[in-house]
C-alpha cells in the first residue's frame, strides 16, 4: 500500500511487552537484524513501530514466524549504546498509537504500513478522572514502598496511558488497554482494575 498523508511506513520491532504513548522502556537488542534496524532509524532520524509479538505454537519459531500485533506504538530512540558483549542497549519513548495496515518481511527486518490511531472523541467525566488519579497515586505509593505521590498527567488520554504503563498488569491485559478506542472506556476499565487491586492490597495488610 503506498504511503499517503493517512499512512506512514516504519520498520517494526516486535517485543514481548507493551510500549504505551508517553512511556519509556529500556531494551536489550541482540538480534543482528534488529540492531541493523535501530542503526537505520538513528541514522535516518526516523520512528519505528514497537508492538507486541505474536508467535506460533512451534517452540522452534524463527524470526519469520513472529507476527506483529495489529495495534502498536510509534517510538523514537532516546539513547543507544553497545554493551561489552556486543548487544545494543536502548531507551525508547512511545509517541502515538498506530494501527497496522500491512507488513512484509524485508531482506533484514519487518517493515509495515500504518495509520495513526488517536482516541475517538468521547467526553470523560471529571469524577472518573479524579477516581483514576486518586487510586493510581495510592497504589503507586505501595508499589514503590514510599508515600511520595507521583506527578500524574492531568490530560485524560495521557493519564490512561500512564496507568496502563505503570500498574502491574499481564501483557495481554496491557495490550487490551492499548487497543481500546476511547479514553473514557480505557479509564473506566482501569478504575475497575485499580479498585480490585486496592482491595487486595488492603486485605493483605489486615490479614
Amino acid at each position: 500500500m503506498p504511503a499517503s498523508r493517512e499512512t506512514i511506513s516504519m520498520p517494526i520491532l516486535p517485543i514481548k511487552g507493551i510500549l504505551f504513548p508517553g512511556a519509556k522502556t529500556q531494551l536489550r537488542i541482540e538480534n543482528p537484524a534488529h540492531k541493523l534496524m535501530i542503526t537505520y532509524c538513528i541514522q535516518q532520524d526516523t520512528a519505528l513501530c514497537v508492538c507486541k509479538e505474536r508467535v506460533g505454537d512451534d517452540l522452534q519459531s524463527t524470526d519469520h514466524d513472529i507476527e506483529p500485533s495489529n495495534i502498536g506504538t510509534s517510538a523514537r530512540v532516546l539513547q543507544e549504546q553497545e554493551a561489552d558483549d556486543g548487544a545494543m542497549e536502548l531507551e525508547l519513548t512511545g509517541i502515538s498509537r498506530i494501527s497496522l495496515l500491512s507488513y512484509r518481511h524485508g531482506n533484514k527486518y519487518m517493515v509495515g504500513q500504518f495509520k495513526y490511531l488517536p482516541d475517538l472523541d468521547d467526553s470523560v467525566p471529571a469524577l472518573l478522572i479524579d477516581e483514576a488519579t486518586a487510586l493510581s497515586s495510592e497504589i503507586w505509593s505501595f508499589i514503590q514502598s514510599e508515600r511520595t505521590r507521583p506527578q500524574l498527567p492531568t490530560e485524560p488520554e495521557a493519564l490512561s496511558y500512564w496507568i496502563a504503563a505503570h500498574v502491574p498488569l499481564p501483557v495481554d491485559s496491557q495490550q487490551e488497554l492499548l487497543e481500546l478506542r476511547t479514553t473514557r472506556t480505557r479509564l473506566a476499565k482501569e478504575v475497575s482494575i485499580l479498585r480490585m487491586l486496592m482491595d487486595r492490597i488492603r486485605t493483605e495488610q489486615t490479614s
